[in-house]
């Protein structure tokens, strides 16, 4: 199950509840769905959370996403209490008014805990698609956790748009930090950089599969695996993405559109269109012009 939520940027992420507080040693909840997300930081002690046919140990600095149809468990651990930050949220909505989720929390069985999990899907602008990760390891978002609680507690004047801006805070930081551990794992290995680094320096090559696992010393069908674990996309795509970054530095300066798509390998001017506008919401021209604009 995957739902594409469209561009980051046009997002309107509403904090439906929050909490920050102390849960006792065997406290759990579930096993159950949501109807909308939920954030789940744990400041300290620890915990288990189960989903997917999965048990995750939580240590504090782990954060977790999960999305409605989701069937999960999270226990605290006997060994004492433990600490937590807790963002139900819907994605996108015009208003900033919260709307409780308890009243439409599903009831399940330990069976449902082998069901998926539901996928959700964001447009980084520049950057292109990216899943949310279901697992963080972060530990820099406790004080945005426990201020998005403390406006849902005292709900002033204006704490619904309050809320909402550390919310977009919260999800554009995980973004950033899942799309950086992505590309730091790529160049840990050391001949998957080398193929990044042939098409960084190569782009307007059309590159095959088995000559990038050549680079490598791979066989194309186990480097193609390696590949998208390392970098988040197959090769072809992880190509397209590099032109259409070198693409938004060369149309500053060129004059032409097909000056840029002939420098970077495209024979049809159609073809290096509809990949920009995939990429980056907006077309050559547009871009070019945004950008004189400025």
């Amino acid at each position: 199950m995957k739902t594409h939520l469209g561009s980051l940027g046009k997002l309107r992420p509403t904090v439906n509840f929050s909490n920050y507080f102390q849960a006792p040693a065997g406290t759990f909840w579930g096993p159950r769905t949501i109807p909308d997300c939920q954030l789940i930081l744990l400041v300290a002690g620890s915990a288990s959370f189960e989903f997917a046919g999965k048990c995750l140990n939580l240590l504090p600095g782990n954060c977790l996403f999960y999305g409605s149809d989701t069937p999960h468990r999270l226990t605290i651990s006997s060994d004492g209490p433990s600490t937590l930050g807790s963002i139900h949220f819907s994605w996108d909505s015009a208003s900033t008014e919260a709307i409780h989720p308890e009243p439409t929390i599903i009831l399940h069985t330990r069976e449902h805990l082998v069901r998926p999990a539901k996928t959700y899907t964001v447009h980084v602008e520049g950057h292109g698609d990216v899943d949310m990760w279901h697992f963080y390891e972060f530990t820099q978002l406790e004080s945005l956790f426990a201020r998005i609680a403390k406006e849902f507690v005292h709900q002033e004047p204006g704490y619904g748009s309050i809320a909402r801006g550390y919310l977009i805070q919260i999800l554009t930081t995980l973004l950033r930090y899942q799309m950086d551990k992505r590309f730091r794992a790529a160049t840990e290995h050391s001949k998957i950089a080398a193929s990044i680094e042939a098409i960084q320096q190569d782009a307007s090559r059309n590159w095959s599969t088995p000559e990038l696992a050549a680079i490598s010393g791979y066989h194309p069908t186990y480097f193609a695996e390696l590949f998208r674990e390392a970098t988040g996309y197959a090769p072809k795509h992880y190509l397209v993405l590099e032109r259409v970054k070198q693409a938004q530095l060369l149309l500053l300066h060129e004059s032409t559109i097909e000056a840029v798509a002939m420098k970077l390998g495209y024979s049809s001017i159609h073809y290096f269109c509809r990949n920009f506008k995939a990429v980056t919401g907006l077309t050559p021209t547009e871009f070019k012009q945004r950008n004189v604009a400025l």
